[in-house]
């Protein structure tokens, strides 16, 4: 699989897989046919589970509902194959919100609950209702958390988007209205099978499923009182018109693939030490001021400097991508990211990325299935793709007042070797944040993540879990400033490193192991 596919179908867990081996409003009674909320919830437990067959949900009804054992897997549906380590009723629902609308929502509700909703992203072009995703449901159900995921309005097609042929309100379940309307349908399922609603709703997605999570915070902040946003993919539209842009600028200097080592070790050679200890990552790339002209060669081409082509082509990579006029359409990647194997190799250099934005294009877009990539025009064709879809899969509004008013909190993390969800595009939003409202701002958290790429995986400690951090802040109004982030493989016992709000980063203090959190700080910029 490549790496591409692996971002089209399992973004969700790749996105959980940051977390810890651990974890990582009110509801309504279904309207009309079905027994009474309150008849459920004094019923027997498969009674009360079987009770919600045909119970009609706003927009839809339960199409089916099933005790599963302890130790039990999955057998049908779309989440078949999923292991389920705790007893639970498992209902699934279909959802038709408008006409040709048609989206497959699936709660579970373990049978020890502990009041909370725990609802799960998407991943690339798809929802979180899948093989993967209903893994993390049968992890959050095992820590009590009432479980929702849905497939936003089509099934899984690895690098396909021919489900929105035709079908403009496809692309608008999969935007935003399908996890708003599954949120809406746990709620009321949860009310009508517990007979109370639950205190608290969480949502957890990244890179698709990270803007999922801010597209609910900022266009239903009455949804969840928690969103985690891992890497948001927040401007989609331009994500895949860069991806487009990159696989060109590859074609235009097929090079640069083999100088990627020899730009990374001018990086670090550079400016590795600038927090205060040498581990081959930078903590804050911005820091460094680097330019590829440093490696010009100054005479014939070799391994050990860069022709002008080349300049070039990494400084229109790290650059961003830009209109004739100038203007900038989208921020590059950071300096010290080129160097992570299997990182610009497969995002960037690569002509799979181009895949991608021809799918948004051709279906999305243009809904032509004859139009291909080649003749992509990005003046011409980018203004007409924003005009057509850009506010409905967009999650740009940085106006989150509404969802700060009623206390809820947003927790966005972002790896600063990520080729894909540029690092500067998330920092930017969390600055539009605050210059919106400082009230937002104040319950608004960003925190980087040094040599982490998409989601997960790189150097580094990468490992973390911002779920605890998130209820504390939810339930108990402890903000967050520092997350301890372990190394995957690391060593027993393995490193260890501060996550610092941005825009503090973490700094060695000078004395005792640099491979143990304790002895770094967060520190502000100076």
């Amino acid at each position: 699989m490549n790496r591409i596919d692996v971002w089209l179908r399992t973004g969700a867990a790749l996105g959980a897989m940051t977390l810890a081996a651990g974890l990582w409003g009110c509801a309504q009674s279904p309207a009309g046919a079905g027994p009474a909320a309150q008849d459920l919830a004094l019923a027997p437990d498969a009674a009360r589970c079987a009770g919600l067959v045909g119970a009609r949900i706003d927009g839809g009804r339960v199409e089916s509902a099933e005790r599963v054992a302890p130790g039990a897997t999955i057998a049908t549906g779309e989440t078949a194959g999923a292991k389920v380590s705790t007893a639970l009723c498992r209902v699934r629902l279909r959802l038709n919100p408008v006409a040709d609308s048609d989206i497959r929502v699936e709660v579970w509700l373990p049978d020890t609950w502990n009041h909370k909703l725990f609802a799960l992203g998407g991943a690339g072009f798809d929802g979180g209702l899948n093989p993967g995703g209903g893994a993390l449901l049968g992890k959050a159900t095992a820590q009590g958390y009432a479980s929702v995921a849905t497939d936003v309005g089509h099934a899984p097609v690895a690098n396909a988007v021919s489900w929105a042929h035709g079908k403009p309100q496809a692309v608008i379940d999969f935007g935003h209205r399908g996890n708003h309307v599954a949120a809406v349908a746990a709620k009321q399922l949860i009310g009508a099978y517990y007979g109370r609603p639950a205190k608290h709703a969480y949502f957890l997605g990244c890179s698709n499923g990270g803007r999922d999570g801010v597209m609910e915070a900022s266009r239903y902040p009455d949804d969840y009182d928690g969103v985690i946003a891992g890497a948001p993919a927040r401007r989609y539209l331009e994500i895949v018109t860069q991806l487009i842009s990159y696989s060109r600028i590859s074609s235009e200097v097929p090079t640069l693939s083999s100088k990627l080592n020899l730009v990374h070790g001018a990086v670090m050679a550079k400016c590795d030490g600038l927090d205060g200890v040498k581990d081959g990552i930078l903590e804050n790339p911005l820091a460094c001021k680097f330019d590829p002209v440093e490696l010009q060669c100054k005479g014939a081409d070799s391994a050990a400097c860069l022709t002008s082509a080349e300049v070039d082509g990494f400084r229109r990579i790290y650059g961003g991508l830009r209109l004739k006029s100038g203007e900038r359409v989208i921020g590059g990647p950071v300096v010290g990211s080129e160097g992570v194997p299997g990182n610009w190799g497969a995002w960037i250099l690569s002509p799979i990325g181009a895949m991608a934005g021809q799918e948004i294009y051709r279906w999305m877009v243009f809904d032509d299935p004859n139009w291909k990539v080649e003749t992509f025009d990005l003046d011409r064709d980018y203004p007409v793709a924003k005009a057509r879809i850009g506010a409905t899969i967009n999650a740009d509004e940085p106006d989150l007042r509404a969802f700060a008013k009623r206390g809820g909190k947003l927790i966005m993390y972002q790896g600063w070797a990520d080729p894909a969800i540029t690092p500067l595009e998330t920092i930017n939003y969390l600055q539009a944040v605050r210059e919106t409202s400082p009230q937002a701002a104040s319950q608004v958290r960003l925190f980087m993540v040094p040599g982490m790429m998409h989601c997960a995986g790189g150097p580094g400690a990468n490992v973390f879990d911002m779920q605890p951090a998130l209820e504390a802040w939810v339930e108990k109004g402890q903000a967050p400033e520092r997350v301890v982030a372990t190394e995957a493989g690391g060593g027993d016992p393995p490193a260890s490193r501060p996550l610092c709000a941005w825009p503090k980063t973490a700094h060695y203090n000078g004395a005792g192991s640099t491979r143990d959190a304790a002895n770094f700080t967060c520190k502000a910029p100076a």
